[in-house]
C-alpha cells in the first residue's frame, strides 16, 4: 500500500473510530513527494558531526568548529532565521549560552533526530488532509535555533524579508513529545500556507501593524487546532492551565488593550511583546496567542479557512478590530458575511 493510501487509511479510521491522528505511517518510500519537490535540510546532521570534534573542548575552540563545521554549511539559515540582524556582541553571546546548556541535550537530540524528518512527512500528510490545496513552495530547514524557537517561518530563501521558509529548532522540539511536535509543525505550516496569500502584494504599511500578528498566529493555532482536534488548548497555545485559566479572565481587560494599540498605530516595538515569552505588568505572556485564536475562533464561524487565508490585510483589520470590539464588551458579534 502507497504511503498516500496509509495516510488517508489513517485519516479514515481516525474520523470512523477516534483512532489516533498521530500514527506513524510503516513506510517512508515516496514520502519526499509531499514537498513537492523540496527537500528537507538537516543541519542536525552538522550539529552532531560537529560535536563529536567538540565536546570537551575549551569555548574558543568549539566556536571555531562550529563556524568551520556548522554555520558556514548553512550560512543564510544562520543570518536570516536564526541571528536576524544581531549584533556581533549578541551573536556570541547566544553561541555561548548554546555550547554551555547544549551537552545535556546531545542524547535528547541525538533520540529525535533518528525520527525528525519522518515527523515532518506524517505532519505534512496531516496538514494536507485537512487542507488539500497547500503546496510545499521552499525547502525546509531542520535546523537549531539556539534555543530561540520551536519552528518559525523566517525569510532564508529571498531577499526582499518576505518570510518564506519553515525553519525548525530541533534544540527546542527534541524535549517536546511526538504529539507536541505534530502540533508545532502543523502551527508553522499554517503560517506558510497562510502566508501565501497574504504576502501576494501588501503595502509595508498594512503588515507593519498590531492586528497581523494577532490574526497570523490566532489562525495558526486554529490551524493547528483543524488538523489535529481533540487535544487540550493547553497543547496548542503552549500555555500552562493556570497561565490559560488567567488569561481568560482577563480576555475583556486585554481586548481593549489590543485595541487601543490598533487605535494609536502602535509600532512593532509595542505589539511584538504581546507575542514573546517575556510578560510585563500590562501584558501577559505571549498573551496575543489566547487573543488571536478567540478572534480566529469567531471569525471562523462566518467564514471557512479557505477564504479566511484569502483576505486581505485591510479586511483582517476590519473584523480583527470588530471581533475584538466585541470582546471587550463580552458579547458575541453578528456580522454580515459578505466582504
Amino acid at each position: 500500500m502507497s504511503v498516500l493510501k496509509k495516510a488517508a487509511l489513517i485519516l479514515v479510521v481516525t474520523l470512523l473510530f477516534g483512532a489516533s491522528a498521530f500514527a506513524r505511517p510503516q513506510t517512508q518510500n515516496d514520502e519526499d513527494l509531499l514537498l513537492n519537490g523540496h527537500r528537507v535540510i538537516n543541519v542536525v546532521d552538522d550539529f552532531l558531526t560537529f560535536w563529536e570534534q567538540a565536546k570537551g573542548r575549551r569555548l574558543r575552540t568549539q566556536r571555531r568548529l562550529w563556524h568551520r563545521l556548522v554555520e558556514s554549511k548553512h550560512r543564510d539559515y544562520f543570518e536570516r532565521a536564526v541571528y536576524h540582524n544581531a549584533t556581533f556582541e549578541e551573536r556570541r553571546a547566544m553561541l555561548n549560552h548554546f555550547l554551555v546548556e547544549v551537552p545535556s541535550k546531545i542524547a535528547a537530540l541525538r533520540e529525535f533526530n533518528k525520527t525528525a524528518i519522518s515527523d515532518i512527512h506524517i505532519a505534512m500528510m496531516n496538514f494536507k488532509a485537512r487542507f488539500p490545496e497547500y503546496r510545499q513552495q521552499q525547502d525546509i530547514y531542520l535546523g537549531l535555533s539556539l534555543f530561540l524557537f520551536d519552528g518559525s517561518v523566517r525569510p532564508v530563501q529571498n531577499d526582499e524579508g518576505i518570510p518564506d521558509t519553515l525553519c525548525l529548532g530541533a534544540d527546542v522540539l527534541s524535549e517536546y513529545s511526538f504529539e507536541q511536535t505534530q502540533i508545532a509543525i502543523a502551527h508553522e505550516f499554517f503560517h506558510l500556507y497562510h502566508f501565501n496569500f497574504l504576502f501576494e502584494n501588501p503595502s509595508l504599511a498594512q503588515i507593519r501593524t498590531a492586528h497581523i500578528p494577532l490574526i497570523v498566529e490566532g489562525l495558526a493555532v486554529a490551524g493547528a487546532e483543524a488538523v489535529y482536534p481533540y487535544q487540550s488548548e493547553t497543547s496548542y497555545l503552549h500555555y500552562s492551565d493556570k497561565e490559560l485559566t488567567a488569561q481568560r479572565d482577563d480576555l475583556a481587560a486585554n481586548s481593549r488593550k489590543f485595541l487601543e494599540l490598533l487605535k494609536e498605530g502602535a509600532t512593532p516595538e509595542k505589539y511584538e511583546q504581546w507575542f514573546t515569552g517575556q510578560p510585563t505588568d500590562d501584558v501577559p505572556h505571549r498573551g496575543g496567542y489566547l487573543l488571536g485564536y478567540e478572534v480566529a475562533h469567531r471569525l471562523l464561524a462566518m467564514f471557512p479557512f479557505e477564504q479566511v487565508v484569502r483576505m486581505t490585510p485591510v479586511q483582517l483589520r476590519e473584523h480583527v478590530e470588530e471581533q475584538l470590539a466585541a470582546i471587550a464588551a463580552d458579547r458575541v458579534l453578528l456580522v454580515a458575511t459578505s466582504n
